[in-house]
């Protein structure tokens, strides 16, 4: 019988079970699969990809330092320099060479006194910079640079000190608000248009001449390619691009004007507290008539723009914007806006003119009351009959009222589209950032803002207010001054402007102008304008509104005294004026906040800023 159990001993060539022999072919397919890639990897690097990594090689022993370009200088319109460049220390950061970033940045910002987030945020900014050191501190001192540079080898390896242009300002405080400041450009600023091209950490204009001329007066950067050694430390120079100098910015300013007018309205303030007044800012501005040049612009408070320099502080900012510092960053001659007083009533008169609502021989009785309406309306004098000129002369509110009043009978609005023809309302133009529009007040605009019925309507009031200046109009000082330029150059309207023209920085050649098209004539009736300016020329004659302001003052002016009110504060002192009367070539506004009266205040503050344009004899010595 046969037994299915039993089997005869294997021998030793016998086959192996299939399973075994399959594990076997795919280990050996696997091992020749890795072979083959790994051959393929190698080819690839050293083949095909050979040249860029022989690159990140280099990448990875160069660093390259840039060198800023210094920015140009602003010069005034006889080439004295207002802003210039000094050489300053800046202490730079290269990420990859930091050995224990977390510990190393927060011991150094201790040292700089630069926030440890700031320090992060700086970084963070310039990430994609992978070889560039990155600035964390401008404007160090000598004693900071001798403190680090001990340290450094040891304790910082990846911080560095390196020259670095800063903006200097020899006149100090002089012309703060028309100048500006630089700043370093923030990640809202490199998305708009207008800075296509920039890069993180550059410098730029934040305000007034430095913001608007930004394009010329701004370099180009240049830098070193250096070699290091393992622990980043420049060994040889590989490459070098020289940085190209920014273009220089000529403008219409008056050093010595702008210095003048600033000590004047200095002393405008005092002269207002001797009188009991609690004047606490002031602006003025000082134009030729004939062109636009702005010669002067002033602002009190003002500040120091050297505080921007090297990055403002926390403790300063908030020392410029804490309440009671009264708002010393704000340029009042272009930005502030005030009621104008009677300085407007030339408006009215000149509307009254144009739209025939009166003649040049209209005439009105002023008895120190205007009580057509159930409210009645004072005068700050009884001036008896008054033609126009006559009441340019005196400022007398009646006569304006009766303008005004019928103005607002015949149902027209010609004060305020004359109060627009002249500049009011709109931006003058002028080339610096921040003006303000002001307001000119019509019925649709008090439908628009009255909280009740009442509010909302036009009333006889109104027109009667706005006829010297008064109730809800505001205007700047530098709208009165284009109103003013216009009487005074009959008519034609200029546009005003502080940039004369741009020079290259090595060659000093003139690359382009800055003036503005030619001025638009107003279609103003020259007999019309006339009368005007006969008023304005008799308003500085003694015994009117200024006074013996101009008493010994041998240089015609002509000129206007404005007292506006303003709610829940001291009066605001302005005077308008320009000269010679028969040649004008300067008008002069200026404004003081509760200064009081126009006449007792402002004139003579006028009259020092004239001074200094139209230098008078010595009065002649008395006898004893």
């Amino acid at each position: 019988m046969v037994s299915f159990l039993s089997s005869k001993p294997r021998r030793k060539n016998d086959r192996q079970p299939p399973s075994i022999a399959l594990r076997a072919g795919i280990i050996g397919g696997m091992a020749v699969l890795l072979f083959a890639v790994l051959i393929f990897r190698i080819w690839f690097l050293q083949i095909l990809s050979g040249d860029q990594y022989v690159a990140m090689a280099e990448d990875n022993r160069t660093r390259f330092i840039l060198e800023e370009a210094p920015r140009g200088i602003i010069y005034d319109r006889n080439k004295v320099p207002l802003v210039e460049n000094r050489a300053g220390l800046a202490v730079t950061v290269f990420p990859p060479a930091l050995k224990n970033p977390e510990q190393e940045l927060a011991e150094l910002s201790q040292i700089i006194g630069v926030p440890i987030e700031e320090i992060n945020r700086q970084l963070e900014l310039h990430k994609e910079d992978t070889y560039r050191s990155v600035v964390i501190k401008k404007d160090i001192t000598p004693e900071m640079k001798s403190f680090l540079i001990e340290r450094i080898p040891l304790y910082f390896p990846g911080v560095d000190i390196k020259k670095f242009p800063l903006r200097d300002y020899p006149n100090g405080t002089e012309a703060a608000h028309v100048l500006g400041h630089v700043g370093q450009i923030d990640e809202q600023e490199l998305a708009e248009p207008r800075y296509e091209g920039y890069k993180a950490g550059d410098e730029i204009g934040k305000n007034g001449v430095e913001f608007q001329f930004d394009k010329y007066l701004k370099g180009i950067d240049g830098g070193r390619e250096v070699e290091v050694d393992a622990e980043g430390r420049p060994k040889s120079d590989v490459s070098s691009i020289k940085p190209q100098p920014g273009n220089n910015v000529v403008l219409t300013i008056d050093s010595n004007l702008q210095k003048a007018t600033e000590e004047a309205l200095g002393w405008g303030i005092d002269l207002a507290h001797q009188k009991k007044y609690p004047a606490n800012a002031a602006a003025a501005v000082v134009m030729n008539p004939q062109t636009g040049e702005v010669l002067a612009m002033a602002s009190v408070p003002t500040y120091d723009p050297k505080v921007w320099v090297g990055g403002m502080s926390d403790a300063a900012y908030q020392q410029l914007t804490q309440e009671g510092a009264n708002d010393p960053l704000l340029n009042r001659a272009m930005s502030g806006q005030y009621p104008p007083g009677s300085t407007f009533k030339v408006i009215t008169a000149l509307a009254g003119l144009q739209d025939g609502i009166i003649s040049q021989l209209s005439d009105f009785t002023c008895t120190g009351v205007w009580d057509v309406l159930s409210q009645p309306f004072k005068c700050w004098g009884t001036h008896g009959d008054v033609d126009l000129k006559k009441a340019i002369v005196m400022s007398c509110d009646t006569y304006f009222y009766n303008v005004g009043y019928r103005f607002y009978k015949a149902n027209s609005l010609g004060m305020q589209n004359w109060a627009r023809q002249l500049g009011l309302g709109r931006e003058t133009g002028i080339d610096l950032p921040g003006e303000e529009v002001g307001r000119i007040p019509d019925p649709e605009w008090k439908a628009r803002v009255g909280e009740t019925e009442v509010d909302k309507m036009w009333m006889p009031g109104n027109s009667i207010n706005f006829s010297i200046g008064q109730g809800d109009i505001l205007t700047t000082p530098l709208q009165m001054a284009s109103v003013y330029s216009t009487i005074a150059n009959g008519g034609r309207q200029v546009k005003p402007h502080v940039g004369l023209r741009v020079e290259d920085q090595v060659t000093g050649k003139a690359s382009a102008s800055l003036q503005p098209e030619d001025a638009m004539q107003l279609p103003i009736s020259s007999d019309n304008l006339r009368a005007i300016q006969e008023g304005l020329a008799g308003a500085t004659a003694p015994g009117t509104t200024v006074g013996d302001t101009w008493v010994g003052f041998n240089t015609p002016v002509s000129g206007k005294t404005g007292t506006a009110q303003v709610s829940g504060k001291a009066d605001y002192a302005w005077y308008a004026a320009y000269a010679p009367s028969n040649n004008p070539q300067v008008v002069v506004i200026i404004l003081i906040e509760q200064g009081g009266g126009g006449g007792s205040v402002a004139a003579p503050t006028a009259r020092r800023v004239l001074e200094a344009i139209f230098p008078q004899p010595p009065a002649p010595a008395t006898g004893g």
